[in-house]
């Protein structure tokens, strides 16, 4: 055990690990990436890769699950925090500024999941798929409560909504300038257009 609070070395070395196969895969893609590449980069031996990781299918199903779980429970958490009473406009609002943060500070396994997805063994994609489902129906019981509090406009589509906010975060990755607005910035922006666009006006 580590004095001091710092990581066990054994635990760095599989953190940069897989930093350094998400970084790989997010510029080459799954097929073209080896198992000595990455272990090239995170400047460990491929040996010592495979302590960690017994196949390159196990350490990119673990990049997808950061990806997708690191998301999911960011905005889990941002919500919770608000309180099982807040208004749901602004659950909406936390949920989606925890997911623009870890997909714009989180950039190479955010990235590396969006882009590398279609490319993996069926298995693991159906596994991945699973769990970004999970992530869905949070989202979609959050839009369930502001529709069934009468405050989404009545020709909006709960479902194309989900979706279509999802889309427009994932795709800030490929836009995204640091020099510019800030992840939550982003966030607050998309809200803007929800408020004034998707939800019902007062009578």
């Amino acid at each position: 055990m580590a004095d001091g609070g710092a990581l066990p070395k054994a635990q760095i070395t599989r953190r940069l690990i897989l930093e350094a196969a998400a970084s790989l895969f997010r510029q080459k893609g799954y097929a073209e990436v080896s198992l000595r590449e990455i272990a090239q980069l995170a400047g460990v031996k491929t040996g010592s890769l495979y302590y960690h990781f017994e196949s390159k299918e196990s350490l990119v199903e673990e990049i997808l699950t950061l990806g997708t779980q690191g998301a999911f429970e960011a905005s889990r958490d941002a919500v919770a925090a608000l309180g099982a009473a807040a208004d749901p406009v602004d659950k909406l609002e936390a949920a989606f500024t925890a997911h623009a943060r870890f997909l714009l500070e989180k950039e190479d396994f955010a990235s590396a999941n969006l882009k590398i997805l279609p490319q993996v063994p069926p298995a693991i994609r159906e596994r991945h798929v699973r769990q970004d489902r999970e992530y869905a129906t949070f989202v979609a019981a959050i839009i369930d409560e502001i529709a069934d509090a009468g405050r989404l406009g009545p020709d909006v589509d709960r479902t194309l909504l989900r979706m279509l906010c999802f889309g427009a975060l994932n795709w800030s990755i490929s836009w995204f300038d640091p020099k510019g607005r800030s992840p939550s910035e982003i966030a607050a922006q998309l809200m803007i257009l929800i408020r004034r666009g998707a939800l019902a006006s007062p009578s």
